[in-house]
């Protein structure tokens, strides 16, 4: 992870699921072949907004994602975590936390992540000097 690295830290832990290294994020889900397809194409798209090129791979029933980057994990790589959560539950149905930290459906909670982001960064004032 690159500058910030505290606060990116923080943020991708809101992601139940995520695993982060300096420079790789990573997620399986267990989906079947239809919600694969259909998470799938929503990747794509969030990945073009982002300008990023996840790795998604469907192996023995399940999807990975993964996003590597040189130069480190940003506030991008944390945002596209969260839409594929967001996509995620929506797709698999998920709709509260179903089990324990080995559970592939235990849900993200990406609205805890926007609460917990719009606390951590707060506007900075104007300097009308400027």
């Amino acid at each position: 992870m690159t500058r910030g690295n505290d606060l990116l830290r923080d943020a991708l832990q809101q992601l139940d699921g995520w695993n982060a290294a300096p420079t790789h994020i990573s997620r399986t889900l267990t989906i079947d072949d239809s919600q694969h397809a259909d998470l799938t194409e929503r990747i794509k798209i969030f990945a073009d907004a982002l300008e990023l090129r996840p790795r998604v791979r469907r192996h023995d029933g399940r999807t990975e994602i993964a996003l590597n980057r040189d130069e480190g994990v940003t506030l991008s790589e944390i945002k596209f975590a969260a839409r594929v959560e967001d996509a995620y539950q929506h797709i698999a149905g998920v709709t509260g936390v179903t089990g324990g930290p080995g559970d592939p459906h235990k849900e993200a909670n990406t609205g805890a992540l926007r609460a917990w982001w719009n606390r951590r960064v707060k506007p900075q004032p104007h300097d009308p000097a400027e």
